[in-house]
């Protein structure tokens, strides 16, 4: 009887995911964030790495398979609500990654790279203004800084903090979906969406933890793309770090 190659059964991985999308805000009753996200909740995905050829005389690697288990939630836009949702959500450990989306401008899907530490100015939902934060500069003669945004408890960190995933290669990856209007930026735009991202990278280093960390901004309901398109999007990026983290 021929022996079964057990090379050729998959490696099965699992991932905890969690996609957070915000309320309602402004001129925006519904928001496309949360609207994506939402069809996701308490979705399981599989998605299958075929194993890359090793040597010829290597025994053969196995593929990988990796079952995704999808939480959403939709947060508030306000500076309150996310102080007080995403640094128990990293105490928990629940999650390996975390991709929160907001909408955007139009013209398509914005990965970023790196969120903001201050400068948060605008009003929130409810009308209210982010924490001051007063700091002396070096010198006794220098006037006090004044500005809005992390303060107690995010002394140790700097003004920008950065994902450490590729978003780059994500980008990629969601323009070979289709998503030909994805792009990668820099500027979050200082408001809650820049806010919940520094909150979030901050406290996954707080945590000294490996959950992984992304913010995407979706675009206007059809400036260019539809819900479906979205959620695609969401997929998309869950569907890269599952197969290359």
């Amino acid at each position: 009887m021929a022996s079964i190659d057990s090379t050729s059964k998959p490696e099965n991985k699992s991932l905890r995911v969690l996609v957070t999308g915000f309320g309602p805000f402004r001129n925006i009753e519904t928001n496309p964030s949360w609207l994506a996200a939402k069809p996701l909740s308490n979705q399981t995905l599989k998605f299958t790495q075929s194993a890359s050829p090793g040597h010829p005389h290597a025994p053969k690697p196995r593929p990988v398979e990796v079952e995704v288990h999808i939480s959403t939630l939709e947060v508030p836009v306000t500076y309150s609500a996310v102080l007080g949702t995403v640094p128990p959500i990293h105490q928990s450990k629940q999650y390996d990654f975390i991709l929160h989306v907001g909408v955007g401008l139009s013209g398509g899907v914005a990965i970023e790279r790196l969120a903001h530490k201050t400068g948060y100015n605008q009003p929130d939902a409810e009308g209210r203004l982010c924490d001051l934060i007063r700091s002396k500069p070096k010198g006794d003669d220098a006037d006090e800084l004044v500005k809005r945004g992390f303060g107690n408890g995010f002394e140790q960190f700097g003004e920008e903090l950065r994902s450490r995933l590729d978003v780059d290669a994500i980008v990629k990856h969601l323009k070979s979906k289709g998503l030909e209007h994805t792009s990668p930026s820099n500027d979050p735009g200082r408001y809650l969406c820049d806010f919940i991202y520094f909150c979030s990278l901050a406290c996954a280093q707080k945590e000294a933890s490996k959950v992984k960390v992304l913010f995407m901004h979706v675009p206007p309901v059809g400036s260019p793309y539809q819900i479906e398109d979205m959620t695609g999007a969401i997929k998309g990026v869950i569907e890269y770090v599952a197969l290359h983290t």
